[in-house]
């Protein structure tokens, strides 16, 4: 075995895609469906470049009929990721017997393709295995590498559509930040997507005068992933809930359409009735200091229905129930720093006492609602 920059990059990724999933399946925090699913994504990765791994040591040469068992799993890269996502963003998730046929396709051209590669004869074996070697790609492969991509991109983008409706519904169900921000899954299926639009344009220029870059574009993409799957372990390590919401997360799998806009004015009158009642509500009892407060909860305390509040905030308030609640959280912090009883305190503590429990999302709305950071703010009205 030659210990070259390209082997050296497979050991490391592969050994660190073994330690993620080894954490992920035996993870007790979090969702365990989407611990499992990522963990089997994560998985197919590493066997997939295991078999190339093996396939540019010159270990297939010597046992021929291995070869390729792992060629057929990036067909299976885009369900597991939709799954994950789904399982991960609502709380109703099951994987049944009907998912199965997601998985199809992979049974299919593996059986096919595996018939096919152990018919040959040991010399046409060789021969193909020795042109994958040297970066000589078949045409045939290219191709379906291309629908393979084809494939992949139509999961990630129906993954990306959830994340999005999950976004929607939940900054009408939510008021603590952590429950509505899925940014990091978000860029999860970003990466993968580029990652495959790279891996399959390398398919293309293997076809092409410059094949000879194949094998740098090769090791870029291996140590895009390397840097990847490092990056999400520490944050996974030091964040349990990194990789999925707690279950506490009350969003169903299919969530309600959004409420339509009422022009009745009857029943606009009512909806600005329910505003008003929830206006002196907010001044009087300051239920946004409540941190995990949800749609639900507040509109028990008012007697309400959930939907029929969700409505009147949307409507009248032209605000989303995320909005609605840290806008005025923000507005009791700002008026804590420019008033404070105690001269004293600290940002860290006015954001505690208005319902934050994450310096990040704290800021992040001071600067979107105030225009300026909380110590900018402070700075600004320090008299």
């Amino acid at each position: 075995m030659t210990f070259n920059l390209t082997n050296v990059l497979f050991i490391l990724i592969i050994f660190q895609l073994l330690f993620l999933c080894f954490f992920l399946f035996t993870q007790q925090k979090g969702k365990q469906a989407g611990n499992n699913l990522l963990g089997f994504f994560f998985l197919t990765i590493c066997l997939n470049l295991l078999d190339v791994f093996l396939l540019n040591t010159g270990i297939y040469f010597t046992h021929p009929n291995f070869a390729g068992l792992g060629n057929c799993l990036p067909l299976v890269f885009g369900p597991l990721l939709y799954f994950y996502t789904r399982a991960v963003i609502y709380k109703n998730f099951s994987f049944n017997l009907k998912s199965l046929l997601h998985f199809l396709p992979f049974l299919v051209f593996f059986s096919a393709t595996e018939f096919y590669y152990l018919s040959q004869p040991y010399e046409v074996k060789e021969t193909f295995l020795h042109g994958l070697s040297g970066h000589q790609v078949p045409l045939a492969v290219s191709i379906v590498t291309g629908f393979i991509f084809i494939q992949f991109l139509f999961y990630a983008i129906a993954s990306l559509r959830l994340v999005s409706l999950y976004k929607k519904t939940a900054n009408q169900l939510f008021s603590n930040p952590k429950q509505t921000d899925v940014s990091w899954l978000y860029s999860i299926i970003i990466f993968f997507i580029l990652i495959m639009v790279i891996t399959t344009l390398n398919g293309v220029l293997a076809q092409t005068p410059f094949a000879k870059y194949f094998l740098v574009a090769f090791n870029l993409v291996i140590l895009a992933v390397l840097v990847f799957v490092v990056r999400v372990l520490m944050r996974a390590l030091r964040l349990s809930y990194f990789l999925s919401f707690a279950e506490k997360n009350d969003v169903p799998e299919r969530p309600a359409a959004s409420p339509k806009t009422n022009t009745d004015t009857k029943d606009k009158a009512e909806k600005e009735k329910i505003v008003q009642t929830l206006l002196r509500y907010m001044e009087s009892d300051k239920p946004y200091l409540e941190p995990e407060l949800t749609l639900d909860q507040l509109a028990s305390q008012l007697s309400l229905k959930p939907r029929a509040l969700s409505q009147a905030i949307n409507e009248i308030r032209q605000q989303t129930f995320f909005d609605f609640i840290n806008h005025f959280r923000i507005d009791e912090a700002a008026r804590l720093l420019t008033n404070p009883k105690d001269k004293k305190i600290t940002i860290l503590e006015v954001l505690y006492q208005v319902g934050f429990n994450s310096k990040s999302s704290f800021n992040t709305l001071f600067k979107k609602y105030k225009g300026l950071t909380p110590t900018e703010f402070r700075q600004k009205n320090d008299h």
